[in-house]
């Protein structure tokens, strides 16, 4: 199957699974967290730049515009056309499918844009603006200063946290198969404590040595107990620092986040 093909196939799956976090795992249905959005003008007259550079800005555009913070009141947002700009922009992906491996691009702070397929993440997330808080990704040495060396983190924060931030952390490395996967390990913690960069301290709720044992706790069936650990890939890594954006799926693990699609900009 091609990844185009297994990018549709996983978002057509979406729609029949089953949520329900009870500590944290990922949102249900689209998502958006963000108050600018750059797009990149295309200028089509320039004898210099490649025809695949010329492909990436329009489709990059094209993705941004319809997940842009206009759109994201609407309940009329299309998520068969984010999907199909997502599908449109990944063949371009400037990490040539080595985005896990790729340190110094994943390192860093990245927002989430947008999210499909993602029921189990948290409650919070389906509340309204201003409520709702904002969602962001830790990875290499900024999720080193904040939960360990080798560790990525999700965090909640604003909305109805203030100050605050939620933080789940877990393990990860790059597969040694598969150069554009990064492999989820445990141990898996869950704490509470501030902002990215705050030096505020952290207090640890939740410890889980194992796939099984957490998803216990986040009350999963014993079919999504069992499975095995979660695969994250990164389909779309821009390697340009700060606004780069990244696109990536979960295409293993446990069944209820089997096939989550979010788009990332760094900060």
């Amino acid at each position: 199957m091609s990844r185009r093909s297994c990018l549709t196939t996983r978002a057509k799956a979406a729609a029949g699974l089953l949520g329900g976090g009870v500590i944290f795992g990922f949102m249900r249905g689209p998502a958006f967290a963000t108050d600018t959005l750059d797009t990149v003008k295309t200028d089509t007259t320039n004898p210099s730049k490649s025809k695949s550079e010329s492909l990436i800005e329009t489709n990059r555009n094209i993705l941004l515009q319809l997940i842009r913070p206009s759109n994201k009141s609407s309940i009329n947002v299309n998520e068969a056309e984010v999907l199909n700009a997502i599908e449109n922009l990944v063949p371009f992906d400037p990490s040539v499918h080595k985005g896990a491996t790729m340190k110094e691009d994943l390192d860093g702070e990245w927002e989430l844009l947008w999210s499909a397929k993602a029921e189990a993440f948290s409650p919070l997330l389906k509340l309204p603006k201003p409520f709702k808080p904002d969602s962001f990704q830790y990875l290499g040495n900024a999720a080193a200063a904040e939960v360990g060396i080798d560790r990525v983190a999700q965090g909640l924060t604003g909305g109805i946290l203030g100050q605050s931030q939620l933080w789940l952390s877990s393990g990860v490395r790059a597969s040694s198969e598969d150069e554009s996967m990064l492999e989820i390990l445990p141990p898996f913690r869950f704490e509470v404590g501030g902002r990215y960069q705050s030096g505020k301290a952290k207090k640890r709720l939740v410890e889980a040595g194992s796939d099984a044992e957490f998803r216990k706790l986040n009350s999963r069936t014993a079919e999504a107990q069992s499975a095995p650990k979660n695969s994250y890939r990164q389909l779309y890594l821009e390697r340009q620092g700060k606004g780069s954006l990244r696109i990536s799926t979960i295409t293993d693990g446990d069944p209820v986040i089997v096939g989550a699609i979010f788009v990332h900009r760094k900060l």
